[in-house]
């Protein structure tokens, strides 16, 4: 996520925008690993070991930073604002390279709390944003294969007779139907001393 220059919220690409994702933090850059767990347990009076209930997990939420490749106005500012928090229900979101590639890991996503518009009083800066995922997991994208074309030439069976033919454990009844042998073959029924290859 924070190695990535670009993104999509909501089916639209950043650089429909001129935005890209920014790191304001020096040195290493820090990811989520995993999303927040917490124990549910209850203690009963007289005991000081609780009992475990189990286990909850948090859905991921996490801050980004989006800086404005050139300066903006107004329009565009409002514009920015209807595409990242105008929306009733999560939107997927994913970050990519240049080409669009790189789409590893796909959220859910919807921003919440506080989102503020950092500038220079020069229409140049930066939007802090926190998104928060429907659950605790990023999705894999749609993964199909190649398509093979298959070539197929009906096959007519003229034969509509079990008469003919091996059937090994099964016998043609008097209406001419498949049905298994009464008289299958048991362990009882092999000499002693048989091999594998005299069966």
């Amino acid at each position: 996520m924070r190695d990535s220059l670009h993104f999509s919220y909501a089916g639209r690409k950043s650089t429909e925008f001129g935005i890209i994702n920014v790191n304001l933090n020096s040195g290493m850059q820090e990811e989520i690993f995993f999303p927040s767990r917490e124990i549910v347990e209850e203690k009963v009076k007289g005991k000081d070991r609780p009992y475990f209930m189990s286990i909850e997990t948090e859905p991921l939420q996490f801050s980004v930073s989006f800086a404005f490749e050139e300066t903006w106005n107004t329009a565009k500012i409002r514009e920015v604002a209807r595409w990242l928090t105008q929306h009733d229900y999560y939107q997927e979101l994913y970050f990519a390279n240049e080409d669009g590639l790189g789409a590893e890991r796909i959220f859910y996503a919807i921003v919440v709390d506080e989102s503020t518009l950092v500038h220079n009083c020069l229409k140049q800066g930066y939007i802090n944003l926190t998104f928060r995922c429907d659950s605790p997991y990023s999705y894999s994208p749609l993964m199909t294969s190649r398509v093979y074309p298959w070539k197929t030439t009906p096959i007519t069976l003229p034969s509509n007779d079990f008469n003919n033919g091996t059937k090994d454990g099964l016998i043609t009844n008097s209406s001419g139907q498949l049905t298994l042998n009464p008289k299958k073959t048991t362990w009882n029924d092999i000499p002693r001393g048989s091999t594998w290859l005299d069966i």
